[in-house]
């Protein structure tokens, strides 16, 4: 949960990113980090091949709410299942999550799959899915296999979450579903 230090003057938002392989959740990520102008490290961060390492992450600073200075932590969830207890020391304190939908026709199984997978291991976790933050991005709008946003809502957001459509290497609608979804948790966080 999103936690205030009052003698830092700092609120801390953690942020899940997860999508099924492929879908562009390591390009999100390097479009937001190239994106964004104001940095919680000065280091280079560097981007690699994921699919054998746990996850991803990037700090970033958001600037101003009241007196408090906003700092937002991104991970990715791993692509494979290698990290179950992992997985469980990650999902801890998430105030958001994002769902990485890939537009095209022939990875719509995936995306329904890894959707229903995410709910059902957050669920296990004991977050209230239905009451937890949650934005879903549909990248890749630019491929020519791309299904139309109608029916992505249909199979992936029948409830009328908000969703962005993006092109991550492009770096469309990248840093617009991290405000998104950070919008949505400070929401909560000042209830």
């Amino acid at each position: 949960m999103a936690y205030a230090n009052f003698e830092t003057k700092e609120i801390h938002c953690k942020i899940l990113v997860c999508g099924p392989p492929g879908a562009g959740k390591t390009e999100n990520l390097r479009s937001v980090y190239k994106r964004s102008s104001v940095r919680l490290t000065k280091d280079t961060i560097y981007f690699e091949d994921s699919r054998f390492g746990p996850f991803e992450f990037i700090p970033l600073s958001i600037g101003q709410l009241r007196d408090f200075h906003v700092k937002i932590h991104i991970f990715t969830t791993p692509e494979h299942s290698l990290y179950p207890t992992f997985n469980m020391v990650l999902l801890r304190g998430i105030d958001g999550v994002v769902f990485i939908a890939d537009s095209r026709l022939s990875s719509l199984q995936e995306n329904v799959d890894s959707w229903l997978q995410v709910r059902d291991m957050l669920t296990m976790e004991g977050y209230n899915f239905s009451a937890l933050p949650r934005v879903i991005q549909y990248n890749k709008r630019d491929h020519e296999e791309a299904l139309s946003i109608e029916s992505l809502r249909q199979e992936l957001n029948p409830t009328g979450l908000h969703d962005i459509e993006a092109v991550a290497t492009k770096h469309i609608g990248t840093l617009e579903t991290i405000h998104k979804i950070t919008g949505l948790i400070l929401d909560e966080f000042g209830k």
